[in-house]
């Protein structure tokens, strides 16, 4: 069972390899921007989803609630950038594998509208009502229907929902029209700001996070070897590549981000720069939300002795665990300085 996703080949940075070309062939999902006050999923009029599905929800929503924290907790020092953070994770049944709709239909009360895959306990949209399983009509009188299709296509539909919805969230309070089996209803609320965070999860073994200069993908792999404080760090690390703008930065540098292609020392050390830094961002962000880091070289040294991808692109083990300690210091000491769009 998964979620369908097909990806033209990317360059990402990522947690253990930095800058390397990788293809997503596998099940996708985005958590949205989702990040704020940490709680239960909101209970669902919908169907409950059972094994695999359930499994899905609850890994879907363990990112998105983090992502949330760090965003929302994050806010003072992303005043140039501030984003409404909606608070709740989107999908739609053609991402998933054709041989599993009928079931995921069932399990998630999907349709012919993109749906609420989960809502993170807390937000203003929860308080408001907005349950999983809702699918969405429409905002403010937007149309939010759009002709079935598959593949890739399915997804970038999900993206233009997500982009209609947060432009009408810069505007103020929002009417969702939903539907679910109980009926059609109206769900009005104004979204949290916080740091940019399109982070999203990704049914897959590799254990892996990377960031391509918008999104941050975190794989199950991963997930399943994180605390929350270590999916934190994780999140923290990728969004501040995106945050830095690093992609872009790499590439105004002349430093190339295809790994296929062989690295200049030049491009080497650039590129380890950016690891730097986003650890030390990551650790801040992380601590402005009140993760607790005291295992943080544990759960490091430990991804790094799995990874087989550590190369020229990353600081060495010694030196980022120095640099880690001195950044859990500094953060605690410091305060938090303004991202720039």
């Amino acid at each position: 069972m998964g979620r369908m996703y097909v990806a033209p080949w990317l360059a990402h940075l990522d947690l253990f390899g930095a800058a390397r070309v990788k293809s997503v062939c596998c099940a996708i999902l985005s958590a949205l921007l989702a990040i704020g006050s940490i709680g239960a999923a909101s209970a669902s009029t919908g169907p409950v989803p059972d094994g695999r599905f359930a499994q899905l929800r609850a890994q879907d929503l363990r990112v998105a609630r983090v992502a949330y924290k760090l965003a929302i907790a994050n806010g003072a020092r992303c005043k140039p950038v501030l984003t409404p953070q909606p608070g709740f994770v989107l999908h739609r049944l053609e991402q998933y594998e054709t041989a599993d709709r009928p079931e995921a239909a069932r399990n998630f009360g999907l349709g012919r509208y993109v749906g609420v895959m989960a809502v993170i306990g807390g937000t203003p949209a929860a308080k408001a009502g907005l349950v999983a399983g809702d699918q969405l009509l429409s905002v403010n009188g937007h149309d939010l229907g759009e002709p079935v299709v598959d593949g890739d296509a399915s997804r970038l539909s999900v993206e233009r929902v997500q982009q209609i919805l947060v432009a009408q969230m810069r505007r103020g309070a929002v009417t969702l029209r939903v539907s679910s089996t109980s009926g059609e209803r109206d769900i009005r609320f104004v979204a949290e700001q916080g740091c940019p965070s399109n982070v999203e999860f990704i049914p897959d073994e590799e254990v892996n996070a990377w960031a391509d200069g918008t999104r941050v993908m975190i794989s199950d792999g991963l997930l399943n070897r994180c605390t929350d404080d270590d999916l934190a760090l994780v999140i923290g690390h990728e969004m501040a590549h995106n945050l830095l703008h690093h992609r872009h930065r790499l590439g105004a540098e002349g430093a190339s981000l295809n790994t296929m292609l062989p690295l200049t020392p030049v491009g080497s050390a650039q590129m380890r720069a950016t690891e730097e830094e986003a650890d030390r961002l990551a650790v801040s962000l992380a601590t402005t939300a009140a993760y607790d880091l005291s295992g943080a070289e544990r759960f490091i040294r430990g991804l790094v002795n799995q990874s087989t991808g550590v190369a020229a692109t990353h600081p060495d083990l010694f030196r980022r665990l120095s640099l880690l300690r001195a950044a859990i210091a500094d953060a605690k000491r410091g305060e938090p300085g303004i991202i720039r769009g």
